[in-house]
């Protein structure tokens, strides 16, 4: 319980964000005031819910932003279209409404968007309760979301404008300068572990902004663009290489060997200087491929526009297609998605069977128990909390509501309930959600002009309603906790991993482009399972930390792998092995796998060295280690619990 209460007073001060909490305060607040003060309530109040679009656009391209906006704004007038047309009709409205709200859920969480989901698209989709019966009045009120959505739009429009740095850029130069720490610090052993530890975290966190800069349209990137995949791809490169001479103990790098990578470095953050590298460097044959890397980068600085489409067009993330890679029961996303669908659809029928009032509130509430984590422990830690800040929402909401507000105040308070929201929202979930709850009180209130303390504190059954539901729906339908699915999930990344192993480095291999790209896209859905296992585990308030914990360094050394991997297939001119050392390696990852599967003892296996890409080897013998040594103390602890 003290968890619980700690979540209402524990803030990351990194995520709060002002800003962009006073840009949605003042979207919510404007439309609304000039439309009540001009005589038209409620045109102004649904201008003010069409804003909310700019609410789903977060820190990222330029490209994503507008595209985000974009498809919130017209999602949002279909909403309110269909919610107009459909309000007298329960079974077709409930229908829509599970549409409505799965939907997003789904594509939300394959793209790993931020984000509130689908809680906006519930909250439109379900105005029209709070507004007078009026199927003829379905395209103006689509009309004035339609308006507050290019608000929206003209906002994160001027946000793009007035940002100094577009977000691709600063992911490319946060690439570089993890580079610089490792080059830096590579003679120092320890040192360099310390930087590596979150390398390949770095570098994922800049392909998803270029992913998702690039995603999208008929598919062709801009010259520039292009560029910046290839600096990224050639910035892991020099990183694959250290790790390869580190696990070697190959030390210490030749002077000018940084010296030329600094210089680069500067080439890369201030393209004007763009003069390529003509001092001649000298160095030894184990350091040959590493100054080839940084060499690379220099000529995709200069190469000619011919050479980089050809370059850029081999590497070209399909970020897209995770929509349906993620398709399949073997994703933990749409195994969510399913579930997610289903209890919604309960609580979106018993709310419509039983005739309550204001019915959306329980669906609403199931939603966003649900947001978060589709595990049991941890949906009853999010349920808790959301309990928690509705109750507490709507007793300060109705401590307002007994002094008979008028609207104009009602306004005020809804728009700065929405500037807390967005300030807090990623800094502390359960501190946001009075604020959502007084926000979306408000907003129905003023759509219905009943603004009596009853709607505060009738609210509190329906969401203790949509809390039993949710967390009923969960404990039947996913009864297994993220810490006993985990070493499963991990086992599944390992077997994947064999697999692409022996389609890159088999003699008898068969590959293409289109190939490979599928092949990245299924092994990101096996980290993605594991990560996100991994971190519900972490959250779970009844788990075993210390067994948890007891995976990260083999998950950690997994996510190596799957780097190294990626690595060797954008390497046309790897190295085959032969069929006795392909053996030795495959028996290696399934001896891991059935480890973790079957929660078995496993003996250390050695294997012969990798022409090319030896860390491979450095990460599975570590994962054995791992498993052989520390599964032991981890055992001693289960036992000495008990």
């Amino acid at each position: 319980m003290n968890q619980i209460l700690n979540s209402l007073i524990r803030f990351d001060t990194s995520k709060i964000d002002y800003f962009k909490g006073i840009r949605q305060g003042l979207l919510m607040v404007l439309p609304a005031l000039i439309g009540y003060l001009c005589g038209f309530p409620s045109f102004g109040l649904l201008i003010s819910t069409g804003t909310l679009a700019h609410i789903y656009v977060f820190k990222g391209s330029p490209q994503s932003m507008l595209r985000t906006v974009i498809i919130c704004v017209l999602s949002f007038t279909v909403c309110m279209i269909l919610g107009t047309l459909t309000v007298t009709q329960p079974i077709l409205f409930g229908l829509l409404l599970l549409i409505v709200v799965a939907v997003p859920y789904y594509s939300f969480n394959a793209l790993k968007l931020a984000g509130p989901s689908s809680t906006f698209f519930l909250v439109t989709f379900c105005l029209p309760i709070n507004l007078p019966v009026a199927p003829d009045q379905a395209l103006i009120r689509g009309l004035a979301i339609f308006i507050g959505g290019v608000l929206a739009t003209i906002t994160v429009l001027l946000t793009i404008f007035f940002t100094k740095e577009k977000a691709e850029d600063r992911a490319i130069k946060a690439d570089f300068k993890t580079l610089h720490n490792l080059l830096h610090h590579f003679n120092d052993a320890e040192q360099f572990k310390r930087y590596a530890r979150n390398a390949v975290t770095e570098f994922r966190t800049s392909e998803k902004l270029l992913i998702t800069s690039t995603s999208g349209g008929n598919g062709n990137l801009s010259n520039r663009f292009q560029k910046l995949i290839l600096l990224h791809t050639s910035a892991q490169g020099i990183y694959s290489e250290l790790l390869e001479l580190n696990e070697k103990n190959i030390r210490p790098l030749p002077e000018d060997l940084v010296e030329m990578m600094d210089y680069i470095i500067k080439n890369v953050r201030y393209p004007q200087q763009l003069r390529p590298w003509t001092k001649t460097v000298d160095v030894a044959p184990e350091f040959q491929n590493l100054m080839n890397h940084i060499l690379k980068i220099d000529e995709m600085i200069h190469a000619n526009e011919h050479h980089i489409e050809y370059e850029a067009d081999i590497r070209k993330p399909l970020y897209s297609k995770r929509i349906y890679q993620n398709l399949t029961f073997d994703s933990i996303v749409f195994r969510n998605a399913l579930q997610y669908t289903v209890i919604m659809g309960i609580a979106i029928f018993i709310a419509l069977a039983f005739n309550i009032q204001k019915a959306y509130w329980v669906p609403l509430t199931a939603h966003t128990v649900m947001l978060s984590n589709m595990t049991t422990i941890r949906t009853l830690d999010r349920s808790l909390a959301r309990g928690l800040g509705t109750i507490v929402g709507a007793i300060v909401l109705s401590g307002i509501l007994a002094f008979n507000i008028n609207p104009v105040v009602a306004i005020l308070i809804m728009s700065i309930s929405a500037l807390m929201t967005e300030a807090f929202v990623a800094s502390n979930y359960a501190f946001a959600v009075i604020f959502i709850t007084i926000q979306v009180i408000m907003l129905n209130g003023l759509a219905s002009q009943n603004l009596s303390i009853e709607i505060a504190y009738t609210r509190i059954i329906d969401v203790l309603v949509g809390i039993i539901i949710a967390v009923l729906g969960i404990l039947f339908l996913a009864r297994r906790t993220a810490s006993s699915m985990l070493p499963s999930a991990i086992a599944e990344l390992v077997r994947k991993e064999s697999i692409l192993f022996h389609y890159l480095f088999s003699e008898n291999k068969q590959e293409n482009n289109d190939r490979d790209k599928v092949e990245k896209l299924n092994l990101s859905v096996k980290i993605s399972n594991v990560t996100q296992m991994y971190n519900s585990a972490n959250g779970e308030l009844f788990s075993n930390k210390e067994a948890v914990r007891y995976y990260y360094p083999s998950i950690f050394a997994l996510e190596e792998i799957s780097f190294m991997l990626e690595r060797a297939m954008n390497n046309k001119h790897r190295q085959t092995i032969d069929d006795q050392q392909m053996g030795e390696y495959l028996v290696v990852f399934e001896n891991i796998a059935k480890h973790f599967q079957l929660q078995t003892d496993l003996n250390m296996k050695e294997m012969s060295h990798l022409p090319q890409y030896n860390y491979i080897r450095a990460a599975l013998m570590n994962i054995q280690r791992n498993c052989s040594e520390q599964r032991k103390d981890i055992t001693h602890s289960e036992e000495g619990a008990h």
